[in-house]
């Protein structure tokens, strides 16, 4: 009997062993929801010359937050460790493409001054870089496991913007910023089934505000002669979280 109990204890151990999560080189693609967030403040001062009317102070800032939609990709690789593996890292290379519409509030160069109307402000983002995950199995049966995975991640934001032509306009001497340092932080639920396939529902935050657009004391033109206008503008764009869900291939 006692010989039967340790066979039975030592084939129960064996097969959660065989039936562990195996490292490998992974791919995966994504599916993400979530929001981004628009922050534009203009300063400046109009002046009057030649005429007794004070110069006017101007301060305006447009605040948004849509949604934004896109898709991921993911390159890496996962190591599991110890004989239950039920704790591992995965390195990986990321890279996201999200689309957001902040709402119309460029002014159309084509349209009357008395009657003016304003076209839609979009950005297209790209976000990349590598990241580290911690791995944790709560479960592992035969073919399947569950768990949770936590994560950081370093690399940088790309946003490409329209209303070049009114920032050519009115902010020639503005500088755009393509490329801004970003570092983001996930975590999320994953299962992984016959070895290759994994599923996985997560959150990833970014942790920086992107500065897009700068521009500092520029004289902006006028109808009228006698007004001049200095002005500046920085525009600052985030997103702010998103929701995603991942298939995940590992060799």
């Amino acid at each position: 009997m006692k010989k039967i109990l340790i066979g039975a204890v030592c084939a129960v151990a064996l097969s959660g062993i065989l039936a562990a999560e195996d490292s490998g080189v992974f791919v995966g693609v994504s599916y993400q929801g979530g929001q981004a967030s628009l922050n534009e403040k203009y300063d400046g001062l109009v002046k009057m010359n030649g005429t007794s009317i004070p110069n006017q102070d101007i301060h305006e800032k447009y605040n948004k937050n849509p949604m934004m939609n896109g898709a991921g990709i993911k390159l890496g690789y996962k190591q599991f460790f110890g004989n239950s593996k039920w704790f591992g890292l995965r390195y990986y290379a990321f890279l996201d493409y999200g689309y957001a519409n902040f709402g119309k509030i460029i002014p159309d160069l084509d349209s009357s001054p008395d009657n003016p109307t304003y076209k839609s402000y979009y950005t297209h983002m790209l976000s990349y870089g590598v990241g580290i995950d911690t791995l944790w199995n709560f479960i592992n049966k035969d073919n399947a496991s569950f768990g949770i995975f936590a994560g950081i991640g370093v690399g940088a934001d790309t946003w490409i913007a329209n209303g070049k032509d009114f920032q050519e306009k009115f902010f020639p001497k503005g500088k755009v910023g393509y490329v801004n340092f970003q570092a983001t932080i996930d975590a999320g639920l994953r299962t992984n089934l016959y070895k290759h396939h994994g599923f996985e529902v997560g959150v990833k935050v970014p942790l920086l505000q992107d500065k897009i657009f700068n521009d500092k004391d520029d004289t902006i033109p006028t109808e009228v002669p006698i007004i001049t206008a200095d002005m500046s503008n920085t525009t600052k764009v985030q997103r702010n979280y998103s929701v995603y869900v991942s298939y995940l291939y590992t060799f």
